[in-house]
């Protein structure tokens, strides 16, 4: 049995082709989760979190995954279609 491959598409390159530093793409990302109902956690704890996920040294949330993908206009590489799975920090606000 193989181990499982990590997903071929690398998240830093889009954000480092726009010149985007960091905050400028959670800023992004948190337009898109308020629109989702979903509230991310600080901003200084998802700075720590894009540098681990873009250096690979921690898995990238499903739910981030998803928004990146939107950001973008890349495909989940976690799969096709909504995706439903929250990252653990995220609080979903919806129906408060």
């Amino acid at each position: 049995m193989t181990a499982p491959t990590r997903a071929a598409y690398v998240w830093r390159q889009p954000r480092l082709a726009r010149g985007w530093e960091p905050v400028q793409l959670i800023g992004r990302m948190k337009i898109l989760a308020a629109r989702d109902g979903v509230e991310l956690p600080k901003t200084y704890h998802l700075v720590r979190d894009i540098y681990l996920w873009e250096n690979h040294r921690a898995d990238l949330p499903a739910y981030v995954a998803s928004l990146l993908g939107r950001i973008f206009d890349q495909p989940n590489p976690f799969g096709t279609g909504p995706t439903r799975h929250l990252p653990t920090k995220a609080v979903h606000t919806r129906g408060r």
